[in-house]
């Protein structure tokens, strides 16, 4: 054949040709055609050509085309049944380690499904908005006395002002309150409702599904209200969609305002939380301080639809309240920035202005042990299935004489592991299922399988795939490579290498098990730390009651009432309690102050029985008094008067909000808020009583008595409010919920962990009894105790176990050091903690070898020989 003549035949029937023609006959017939194809081009290329694409056409017909490929289904479809029958047969004969196996993969993949749920909805929070990807949200950082910076949200309402007017990168500004309560009265119902004063745009900003009413408009007249389903149900019973719109609510018993519009409840897949929605010129009417720039009074958000141009706008806004307080000596260093909105639920940890984490340190740890647990049921299922391996050496043995090719073997033993995953992940779904409810009370969550989304069979079929991967790949790998002899004789002697790494899976499944005890064991502690510290009061039977203007108006009586409660010690009103105290001011002024200086300090207006109340320590000066004229006295903390460089600052003069006064005391530093934060300089005030939000009541150990009676003294003065409380020791457990979740996650998952490792270690032991039973037998011949045969067999996994040890150290201490520096306040790594972390995890693995040693060691010699 002239291989020239190839390269000009025509490529469509010679692509065909090449499709349906047998492989065995393609070359001779590719051949033939070429060489007839050369002749008749010669006298005509057309005709060559004619005649080439008839050849091909009729050439197509049995005993040319792929008969051969429809055989091959044939035989494939035989021996997938063949896999089948012989898969079944296995499980059923050795129904122990099937059990084993499959419980380990069924705890491990229902574990991971449980972590990957909660992870996704993490991931899921704020995600909703249709535009979330261009909305931005403005954050304000400000110097503090110990030169860091601390950042908030609250930022100055003229600063959307100035985006908006002339920012022309900016598509949209938006400014909201933080929610607030207010009195919402339709008749005869009166009820505290949360809510936000907004800018009209923010329905069009932000995806809040409309029910009732038009988005552009229903926020554009300032007499207009839009109100949550629940509140619209609340008021207007099941017929609020007839009933709702154009009805008028009296606001605080001072307007009315309009219903205009009802949303849909935001639910928890918001981190905006609101009840109800009214135009921000209604408080911007009445607070007129809220157009200075050293307040900070709003959320701004703002929409940039051109991802380009966001660096843009982050410069230009970095010193914007700077520059526009320039001259001005109450004003704060402060710089403002910006950052994805969507992004600020998982990302919501600042150090020094910078974003540095936040609860996306939580869902990586997760992800992390979610991982782990996945991988170690996988090792758990490569080891109990080489465990028994020896036990079907024979069957290998016999498919290899009959001709099977490793090939064939390997895919057998994948084939059983995907069968196998697929049953565990079928059995895990069911198992998910039913845990979901004490899952989600204990992560507070409302999790569920959605199965009408697409994502969730992606997620099971991909899950399926990859466990019977990783799962099947060591014992395909490692079983059809065992030679035909031992496979026969059933005595299999495994390379070395397999020996090495079946040591490696057992070393680290035991490094992760023991690397979750020490993580859930210093998380623990930090948490026992934290709740536990001295905070500087005393928080026990101590209750924070909200009050309302009815309260307020007789704020007095109504402090003289609960004093005549015969188990409340002592009452105070504040303007917040000690997590939430409400205000801060950065135009704080004192004696030697440099005027270029800015610091943020915090302000607790309350009254003369605060510290009392508390429990907090005077160091020096004196508390505040009835009998003396202290509106205009400060008594301020440790940290405010190291900032302000006072050796002695009792008598200094102090001003702020406009008002001169000294500085008669200094109060022991307490903790204000959680033991992440440093603590913060504050003062505190008896200027105006009548700011005050709660009321602090300390109270004895009769507790459900002497709140039912604070109850009936708070509705006797005020019967429309709602009697709302919190004890303040449980509002400090609250802020640390999170570390709470994923301590209680960590524990639960540390337990699964070595519960599935002691099943491969069992089922490991059982091989290593197997491989050793004459060995056994000849020793117990010659004298050998129980606990000499014991030893014998356990102290090859003792040493496993310790080098798991020690590789976990390391890792250990490198992790729980990295998550306690995040605390300002933080308990001291034990070396303790190690120890006991490696000895748990090393009497658990050697008594789960005892246990199936034991069982070998105790077998009757004669019947080992004998088997061998």
């Amino acid at each position: 054949m002239n291989n020239s003549f190839q390269t000009v035949l025509p490529k469509l029937p010679l692509r065909f040709l090449k499709w349906f023609c047998s492989p065995d006959l393609i070359e001779d017939v590719e051949g033939d055609l070429s060489e007839l194809f050369a002749i008749r081009q010669e006298k005509s290329k057309v005709k060559a050509r004619f005649w080439f694409y008839l050849d091909v056409l009729l050439l197509f017909r049995p005993g040319i085309i792929k008969q051969v490929e429809f055989n091959k289904g044939l035989n494939q479809y035989s021996m997938l049944s063949n896999y089948l029958k012989i898969a079944f047969r296995n499980a059923l004969r050795y129904k122990g380690y099937t059990f084993l196996n499959l419980f380990g993969l069924v705890v491990g993949i229902a574990s991971t499904m449980l972590v990957l749920m909660w992870i996704d909805d993490e991931r899921s929070i704020d995600k909703f908005h249709e535009n979330g990807d261009e909305i931005y949200q403005v954050f304000r950082n400000m110097k503090q006395s110990n030169g860091m910076v601390s950042t908030t949200t609250s930022t100055p309402k003229p600063l959307g002002d100035l985006v908006r007017d002339e920012y022309s990168e900016v598509d949209q500004v938006v400014w909201l309150s933080q929610t607030r309560e207010i009195k919402i009265q339709l008749e005869d119902q009166l009820i505290d409702e949360g809510g936000s004063f907004a800018s009209p745009e923010v329905l069009d900003m932000f995806t809040f599904e409309m029910l009732l009413g038009d988005e552009s408009t229903a926020l554009s007249n300032v007499s207009n209200i839009v109100i949550a389903e629940s509140v619209a149900l609340k008021y207007f019973g099941q017929n609020w969609r007839n009933e709702a719109m154009g009805k008028i609510l009296r606001i605080e018993d001072a307007f009315d305002a309009i219903v205009s519009g009802v949303f849909k409840d935001l639910g928890d897949k918001s981190t905006l939380d609101f009840n109800w929605l009214m135009n921000a010129q209604v408080f911007i009417g009445a607070n007129s301080w809220v157009n200075d720039w050293g307040n900070g009074s709003f959320m701004t958000f703002i929409r940039i639809s051109d991802e380009s141009k966001v660096q843009t706008v982050s410069d230009k806004i970095l010193m914007e309240i700077k520059d526009h307080t320039v001259g001005n000596p109450n004003a704060g260093d402060e710089e403002v920035i910006i950052y994805k909105f969507e992004d600020t639920y998982l990302y919501s940890k600042f150090d020094n202005g910078v974003v540095s984490g936040g609860r996306i340190d939580f869902v990586r740890i997760m992800t992390i042990v979610a991982i782990f647990i996945l991988i170690v049921a996988c090792i758990n299922f490569m080891n109990l299935t080489t465990a028994r391996s020896s036990r079907r050496s024979k069957e290998i043995g016999l498919r290899k004489v009959m001709g099977a090719p490793r090939k064939s073997i390997r895919t057998q033993f994948y084939f059983e592991a995907f069968l196998l995953t697929l049953i565990a992940v079928v059995i895990s779904v069911f198992v998910v299922i039913m845990a979901m409810p004490y899952f989600n009370d204990l992560v507070g969550k409302q999790l569920s399988i959605d199965f009408s989304d697409q994502r969730t069979w992606y997620f099971l079929i991909g899950l399926t795939f990859s466990v019977g991967l990783v799962s099947g790949s060591y014992p395909a790998v490692l079983l059809p490579a065992i030679s035909i002899v031992q496979s026969i004789k059933g005595a299999m002697k495994q390379p070395s290498y397999a020996a090495y790494f079946r040591k490696g899976l057992v070393i680290f499944q035991f490094a992760v098990s023991t690397l979750l005890i020490i993580g859930t064991t210093v998380v623990y502690k930090q948490i026992d730390y934290v709740l536990n510290k001295d905070l500087g009061l005393n928080k026990d039977n101590l209750l924070a009651v909200a009050i309302d203007q009815g309260i307020l108006g007789r704020l007095d009586t109504y402090k003289s009432e609960l004093m005549r409660l015969p188990d409340v010690k002592a009452v105070s009103a504040a303007s917040g309690n000690p997590l939430d105290y409400g205000r801060s001011t950065s135009s704080t002024n004192w004696e030697g102050k440099n005027p270029a200086d800015g610091y943020e300090v915090n302000v607790m207006l309350t009254d003369e029985d605060l510290i009392s109340t508390m429990g907090m320590e005077m160091l020096k000066g004196r508390d505040f008094s009835l009998q003396l004229e202290d509106s205009t006295n400060f008594i301020i903390n440790e940290v405010a008067a190291e900032m302000m460089g006072f050796d002695d600052p009792l008598g200094k003069k102090l001003s702020f909000w406009g008002i001169d006064g000294r500085i008669i005391g200094v109060v022991k530093n307490f903790h204000m808020r959680n033991l992440y934060e440093p603590i913060a300089p504050l003062i505190i005030t008896c200027i105006d009583p009548q700011r005050s939000n709660v009321v602090l009541v300390r109270i004895g150990d009769n507790m459900s008595e002497t709140i039912s009676a604070i109850e009936k003294v708070t509705a006797g003065l005020s019967p429309d409010s709602e009697f709302e409380y919190q004890f303040i020791d449980e509002a400090y457990e609250e802020s640390y919920r999170n570390e709470k979740t994923v301590s209680k996650l960590a524990n639960i998952f540390a337990l699964i962990s070595i519960l599935i490792s002691s099943l491969g270690l069992f089922g490991l032991a059982s091989y290593s009894a197997e491989q050793r039973s004459r060995e056994i037998g000849v020793r117990k011949v010659h004298g050998a105790s129980v606990l000499q045969i014991l030893m014998l067999l356990s102290k090859d996994y003792s040493k496993l176990i310790l080098i798991a040890f020690v590789v976990s150290v390391p890792f250990g201490y490198m992790v729980t050091q990295n998550w306690l520096d995040d605390f300002e306040f933080r308990t001291s790594l034990d070396p303790l903690v190690f120890i006991i972390a490696g000895i748990v995890a090393f009497l658990i693995g050697v008594l789960t070898v005892a246990a199936k040693s034991y069982q070998a060691a105790s077998v009757n010699p004669v019947r080992s020989l004998k088997q061998e």
